[in-house]
């Protein structure tokens, strides 16, 4: 019986031995993001959403020139200096949008929301060229009504407008 329990007290010191050589596993480090592509997006479209062209008018792609003026001088270059530092897999795209008054899609003579929202992001678009900004990693897109400004009356004429963003390459 001794031999038994010394045969015992012998394994349990062994094992409590084992135990406590045996490598500690420790939780991973929490990762902490420095992806600076999605830093840089974000950062980007917080400043592109500041200087929107608006003073569009009712079914019409044309800008006042007096607006497009202002516009160029003062958002141009930061459009230009986004363009010129975006990562790879993203594009700038010029976004343009419309009130909900009329249809979104073509109805009769009407043209519909989508084709007017899609003529001003494009009219914005060769504006930017003429301005030198021409890169083929600028794209534009009409989304009709479907991107109201929230708070804002989506039949308000504010709505007819031209937004920018940085988005990933389609």
């Amino acid at each position: 019986m001794k031999r038994i329990s010394l045969v015992i007290l012998s394994l349990t010191i062994a094992l409590f031995i084992a135990c406590e050589s045996a490598p500690k596993k420790e939780p991973p480090p929490k990762k902490v993001s420095t992806d600076t592509s999605s830093i840089f997006v974000k950062s980007s479209n917080e400043q592109l959403a500041k200087i929107p062209v608006a003073g569009f008018g009712y079914k019409s792609s044309k800008v006042p020139a007096q607006k497009w003026n202002k516009f160029a001088k003062d958002a141009a270059p930061i459009i230009k200096k986004i363009i010129d530092n975006l990562p790879e897999g993203y594009v700038l795209q010029v976004t343009g949008h419309a009130d909900s008054r009329g249809p979104e899609e073509p109805v009769g003579r009407k043209p519909g929301n989508i084709k007017i929202s899609t003529d001003r992001a494009k009219a914005v678009y060769n504006a930017l060229r003429k301005e030198g900004i021409d890169s083929p990693n600028m794209t534009y897109k009409g989304v009709g009504s479907s991107e109201p400004i929230e708070g804002v009356d989506s039949a308000d004429d504010s709505q007819r407008r031209v937004t920018f963003r940085v988005v990933p390459k389609e």
